[in-house]
Order: C-alpha cells, then sequence, then structure tokens
C-alpha cells in the first residue's frame, strides 16, 4: 500500500534541505490514496521520506517545473524537452514508531523514495484529531488547542502550554493582522481547558482593548462575565475612583526614581538616594537607627571638612553657621526619626549632638564675617569630637532592633516630607569645598521634575498623598496577580486607609476572590511614565517570586507561575541605540527574559515592529506564532533571531491571510501553518469600517461636548454615563 503514498525520489541532499524530483507518471498536483484524494506539492504540507527504520519529516516550501533537453552521444539527434518537476522540502524531524521529534540525526540519500504524509503520519506528528484523555500534569504534552492546520483540513494544531508560557513565547504581526485576536483566543483555550482550574494572567494592555474579550458589556453599561471564570479589569481612567489604577510612589526602587525623575551622575542622584533613604527611614512600623545616625554623624563630619579648608577661610563660618541652622532644624521636620532615636539610644544621644551644634554655631556667628582662626577652629573640633565618638561608638555596636535601610525598600514613606525636608537634608549633606550654591543649582532642574511629578494630576495615581497603611505591597500583589484575598488577612480599617484612595487595598479588604486574568488598562496613562509603569509592575512581580522561593523554601520556587502579556511591547522595551539614554523597562523585561523562567515569570511578547524591540527579550523567546509582517526591515530582524532552517518558511510571512499564523518553536511538534481558532468574544481591536459609515442614510450621533468636558475635566462623565 505505501506505493499509493509514493510521489518521487530524493535528487539532492543539503543540511537542512532535499530537493525531489516527482514522479513522471503523477498525473496532475494530486494523488488518489487508499484514505482519499491528496494534494502533492501544496506549500507547508509534509512529505515522509523513509530511511531504513525511520521516517524523515519534511515540510514543502517550494516547486518548480522545468524542462531538460537530452542531447544523444553520437550528437545526431536531440530529443524534444522534457518537463521536470522538482520539489523543495525542509527536513523537519523524525518519527519512530509512532512518536515524532524534531530534529534529525541522519539524512536521506539519493534515489530515496519520498512519501505522502498518511493519517498515521499526521497522528504521529500532531496527535490524533480526537483527544479526550486527560494530560499528566507533569508532563502534559500538546494539549491546548490553538486552531486547525491551514493545509490539512479538519486537523486541529494543539500547544504544548509549559514550552508555550514556560519559556517565553513572541506573537508578531503588523497591525490587522490578528495578533490581539491571537492572544485572546489562546488565553480563552487555555481557561476553557476541561480540566484547567485556575490560571494566573496579567496582561498590560497599553490599548485598551482586552475587556471585551473576557467580559461582555450590556445595554445599561455594566459589564458581566462572558464565561465561568472570572476577569479583573483595572482602568488607569481616574474617573473610576472604586476601581481605578494606583501604585503608590513608594513602590518604586532606587533605580526607578533615578530614571523617572532623571538625576544626574555626579550631584543630583547621590542627593536623591539620600533622601530616599531618609524618607524610607522614618516609615510605619519601625525606622533604621543606623541610618538616623548616620545622618547625625554627616552633619558633624561636614563641619570638620570645612574647618579643614584653608582655600575658602573667608566663607567658611557663614557655611558652618548654614549648616548648625539646618541641622538643628531636624527635630522638628523629623519628629518619628528624634523619637526612634530617643527610644533606641536614649534621649541624651540627639541632645548631646543639638548642644554640640549650637555650641558650634554661636562660635561662628561671634567670628561675623571674618575668618575663623585657629583657635575658634579648634574650640569647633573639641565640641564636635565627643559626639563623633558616640555616634561612632554606637554605629559598631549595632543593637539587634538596627535594621539598616536601603533606598530600595518599598517602605512607605510621607511624600511631603520628601520634598519639603529629605530632599533640602540630603543636599546640604553634600556641601563640597563649602559651597553651598554649587550644590542647589546643580540640584535645582531635579528638584522641579520631583514637584512637577507630585503635583501633575496626571500622575496622580502614583504620586498622590495615598494613606501609609499596613500590607499595602501585600495587597497591590495580591490584586494584581489576581490570588484573591488572604483568609483574615491584616488589613486596615477605614479609619486608617479610607475608601477610594487605595482602590486594590478596597478589593482585599472586601474579600476579593480569586480571578484567572487580570487586565492592566494603561491606555489612558501620560507616554511620559507608560514605560517606568510597565518596569515597576515587572519587575515588582519578578521580585516577589523570587522571594517566595528565598521565604517559602526551594521547594516553593516556581510554584505560582504567572503569565505577563505585553501588548505593543515595542513600546517600551525597544532595541537600543547609540544615541538614546538606558531604558528602564528594557533592563527590567530582558532580565525577566533571561531569569524569569527559573521563578516561574513567563512572558507573552506582542508587537507588530519586532525591529524594535530588544533583541536579547525576543532572542529568549523559544515559541513564535508569526503573522503577516510586510516591513523589510522587520523581517530580516526576525529572520536574524530564528534559527535559519526555518528560513524558506519565512518567505511567506508577507502574504500571509489574516487570523493566519506560521507557528514555530518547542510548543508545536512541528513547524505548522495555521489557522487560529476564533476568539469568542473578540478583542476591541476591530478594522474601522469607513464604507458602513460613508453609506449610512444618517450619520450617527456622537456628544462631543460631553467628550470634550470630561477631558477638560468637568461636565459629564462620558465614563459614568456609557459605562466603558
Amino acid at each position: 500500500m505505501a506505493t499509493d503514498f509514493e510521489i518521487g525520489r530524493v535528487v539532492a541532499v543539503d543540511t537542512s534541505q532535499v530537493k525531489i524530483e516527482l514522479n513522471r507518471d503523477l498525473k496532475g498536483m494530486s494523488r488518489n490514496t487508499y484514505e482519499g484524494p491528496q494534494e502533492v506539492g501544496r506549500i507547508n504540507s509534509y512529505v515522509i521520506i523513509p530511511v531504513g527504520a525511520h521516517r524523515l519529516v519534511a515540510m514543502v516550501t517550494r516547486i518548480v517545473l522545468t524542462e531538460d533537453a537530452e542531447v544523444r552521444a553520437d550528437r545526431t539527434m536531440v530529443t524534444l524537452p522534457a518537463a521536470r518537476r522538482l520539489m523543495k522540502a525542509t527536513l523537519i524531524g523524525t518519527i519512530d514508531g509512532n512518536s515524532f521529534r524534531q530534529g534529525v540525526s541522519l539524512f536521506p540519500v539519493l534515489d530515496n523514495p519520498v512519501h505522502l504524509a498518511g493519517l498515521a503520519d499526521l497522528d504521529a506528528i500532531f496527535g490524533p484529531i480526537d483527544r479526550d484523555e486527560k494530560p499528566d500534569p507533569d508532563r502534559p504534552g500538546y494539549c491546548i488547542p490553538i486552531g486547525e492546520s491551514a493545509i490539512v483540513q479538519g486537523r486541529p494544531i494543539r500547544i504544548d502550554p509549559n514550552a508555550f508560557f514556560g519559556k517565553h513565547a513572541a506573537i508578531l504581526g503588523s497591525t490587522g493582522s490578528g495578533k490581539s485576536c491571537t492572544i485572546a483566543s489562546i488565553l480563552q483555550s487555555v481557561r476553557e481547558h476541561p480540566h484547567a482550574k485556575r490560571t494566573t494572567c496579567v496582561i498590560l494592555d497599553t490599548n485598551g482593548e482586552y475587556r471585551s474579550a473576557f467580559q461582555q458589556q450590556h445595554d445599561d453599561g455594566t459589564w458581566t462575565e462572558a464565561g465561568p471564570r472570572r476577569t479583573l479589569y483595572i482602568p488607569s481612567d481616574p474617573r473610576k475612583a472604586m476601581e481605578h489604577l494606583v501604585i503608590p510612589y513608594w513602590f518604586l526602587n532606587a533605580d526607578d526614581f533615578v530614571r523617572l525623575f532623571r538625576a544626574q551622575e555626579g550631584l543630583q542622584a547621590p542627593v536623591l538616594l539620600r533622601a530616599l533613604r531618609l524618607s524610607r527611614a522614618a516609615s510605619i512600623g519601625s525606622s533604621a537607627p543606623l541610618e538616623l545616625l548616620q545622618t547625625l554623624r554627616t552633619s558633624c563630619m561636614h563641619i570638620l571638612a570645612l574647618t579643614e579648608d584653608d582655600k575658602n577661610q573667608w566663607a567658611v563660618a557663614g557655611n558652618i553657621t548654614t549648616i548648625c541652622r539646618d541641622s538643628l532644624d531636624y527635630r522638628e521636620n523629623f519628629p518619628t526619626h528624634i523619637a526612634t532615636l530617643d527610644s533606641m539610644f536614649g534621649v541624651e544621644t540627639v541632645e548631646e549632638w543639638e548642644s554640640a551644634l549650637t555650641t558650634v554655631r554661636d562660635i561662628t556667628q561671634q567670628a561675623g564675617r571674618e575668618p575663623l582662626g585657629a583657635t575658634r577652629l579648634q574650640q569647633i573640633r573639641d565640641a564636635l569630637d565627643p559626639v563623633i565618638r558616640r555616634l561612632n561608638r554606637l554605629t559598631v555596636e549595632r543593637p539587634n532592633e538596627a535594621v539598616e535601610i536601603s533606598a530600595d525598600q518599598p517602605r512607605p514613606f510621607d511624600g511631603r516630607q520628601f520634598l519639603e525636608s529629605a530632599l533640602e537634608m540630603a543636599m546640604r549633606e553634600q556641601l563640597e569645598s563649602g559651597n553651598p550654591g554649587r550644590v542647589r543649582d546643580a540640584c535645582g532642574p531635579m528638584f522641579l521634575r520631583i514637584r512637577r511629578f507630585f503635583e501633575d494630576p496626571r500622575f496622580r495615581f502614583m504620586f498622590d498623598n495615598y494613606p501609609m497603611a499596613q500590607n499595602v505591597l501585600a495587597a497591590f500583589l495580591r490584586d494584581t496577580l489576581g490570588i484573591g484575598s488572604a483568609e483574615g488577612n491584616k488589613l486596615a480599617d477605614l479609619n486608617e486607609a479610607p475608601a477610594r484612595q487605595l482602590p486594590f487595598y478596597d478589593r482585599q479588604r472586601n474579600g476579593e476572590t480569586t480571578v484567572d486574568v487580570v487586565i492592566l488598562d494603561l491606555s489612558l496613562l501620560a507616554t511620559e511614565v507608560l514605560e517606568n509603569v510597565t518596569a515597576l509592575i515587572g519587575r515588582l512581580i519578578l521580585e516577589f517570586l523570587q522571594r517566595l522561593g528565598e521565604h517559602e523554601g526551594q521547594q516553593k520556587r516556581g510554584s505560582l507561575p504567572v503569565v505577563l502579556v505585553l501588548e505593543e511591547a515595542q513600546n517600551y522595551i525597544q532595541q537600543p541605540h547609540w544615541s538614546e539614554e538606558e531604558s528602564i523597562a528594557r533592563v527590567v523585561y530582558e532580565r525577566i527574559a533571561r531569569e524569569g523562567r527559573k521563578y516561574g515569570l513567563s512572558l507573552v511578547v506582542a508587537s507588530q515592529r519586532p525591529s524594535e524591540l530588544s533583541k536579547t527579550v525576543l532572542s529568549q523567546c523559544s515559541s513564535f506564532i508569526i503573522h503577516r509582517l510586510q516591513n523589510p526591515e522587520d523581517l530580516r530582524y526576525f529572520k536574524e533571531i530564528v534559527p535559519s532552517v526555518y528560513g524558506p518558511m519565512l518567505e511567506q510571512i508577507p502574504a500571509l491571510a489574516p487570523q493566519t499564523a506560521l507557528v514555530l518553536g518547542e510548543c508545536v511538534p512541528a513547524p505548522v501553518l495555521v489557522k487560529i481558532r476564533e476568539a469568542r468574544p473578540v478583542p476591541r481591536s476591530r478594522d474601522p469600517e469607513f464604507y458602513r459609515y460613508w453609506v449610512q442614510d444618517s450619520a450617527p450621533v456622537i456628544d462631543v461636548e460631553g467628550i470634550c468636558a470630561s477631558w477638560e475635566g468637568g461636565g459629564d462623565k462620558v465614563g459614568a454615563s456609557k459605562g466603558a
């Protein structure tokens, strides 16, 4: 029966491709077999090359018709041209028995017969058409349907969820090619799987289109679940006070603050980081006594440094007076710091420090505008030496309760105190060469940027005066990951954390249940902070998963697998250019791409411009779903990322139809052209229907005034009336 399937012979072999000459007796481009008629030579179809006990699988990538004229040896006759049909195919794997594996370890020889792929071969490659058995949780195999073969009608294509999500995936294609529907369809397929009980998926939705793929809106503007699973939608629209996105500023680490406020190296960055440490040291719960001792010691050391400044003796007295005056305001500006120092080291520690500074101030004021002279300088040193020795001794003893604070720790701190006191104190500590004017001039632009972020309404979702309640970070992570409220969670009551100030805190306090998909709608965020927000969310999730293993033991490492979908990823994880500043989002997501898999954090990267994406992120993806790409630069860039064996298959990408994609990599048993299953419901990403608008009898009524009034910050709120 094998002869029914034989279609030709191998006439050339290289390391990845074979050339096949079709049999001359093959009439047309089809073959009747006992399994029915089959097409021969269709691009993306499969052929089988038996080699001993093995069966090599190749994917057809090219077919040509050539004409050869044969000249007899005696040169007395030339025969008429004979048509030869040649086919090229890429070797993709091997069938041993009933199992298929990607890759080949042996090659066909010349004149090796070539067969069509039969049902048994396709079953070995893609699994049986009907698969009802329950997958093994440890080795699920290819069990999540994503569509059917665009070549073999009725042949379902399934992916391996561990390979697709566990090793990062990229979904690429030009606008309108179906990327959003593909993402929605895959996530819907996972949720609809009969044996799947839960998922943890976070979507960074920069276009505001995914809610409609998981929830449906009714005529009265309300939303309900489109299926049995729960979805949490978090909008960035500040008008939706009960549910909108809030990320308190103290979640930012030192690098986030430096990048967001564009603090320059030299003076600005050290001042900013010192101010952060001072502010975090005054946070709720416990303070950082060693950090506070260092604050006292620093003021004394700066004064001593000025007493050694021989070049600016005329300015020394005034500069020391300024340091003393500002330092003596410490008690008023940071009362929580003083309370911590008093309780930890005794009230005499701060009192002795203040007494010494008062003495020094009196000495410099007596000098007026004259140089201090050797006698007064020695008096200053004598007044400060006992205080410095005491502070040094307390620092060395390091009491058990004294935990050092870092500028990276996400501890709540008072934003007003940060603006009005901590930055000023940090700046004064950076005095160099007795020239405070130089420090202030250098830090002035940064101070203006910082104040703008705290005062601009666009950034209120991050820089508002939020309550510093207990377990705020834990509530945010539970909300963002959709893992629901903890039993007996220790969250503040309404007196400490009023309602509507931290929507995620309210949800957790009210007993939010587990959800499968969390949609963070970032579409209304200012472009200025989009990169920082996406980086912050990714970093918080990664660091939480890292600490999960450290806190509960290595057996818990990776026990909470999280899928993080990055929509329009080229907007915030771009490939760097020599003239651009380093992107904080690119740094974060390149780290996740390299290390996230170890901790259970997987990326699904969606982009319409792969040439603008970080090469590091894209090269760490093991699975690719490629829709139509037409930009030559994008095509060239993508070909550099994927293995060269796929090269001939990639030539068809510019001609792919909508909702059709070439699926490559570890998630599928073999490269395959797939008609992606339809997403139901679909994301809000439909193409505009211009002609329908043109031919309508009456134009649609548009509430331009209401939209603009809401845009301007007053009038009717469109979101409230429309339920958007």
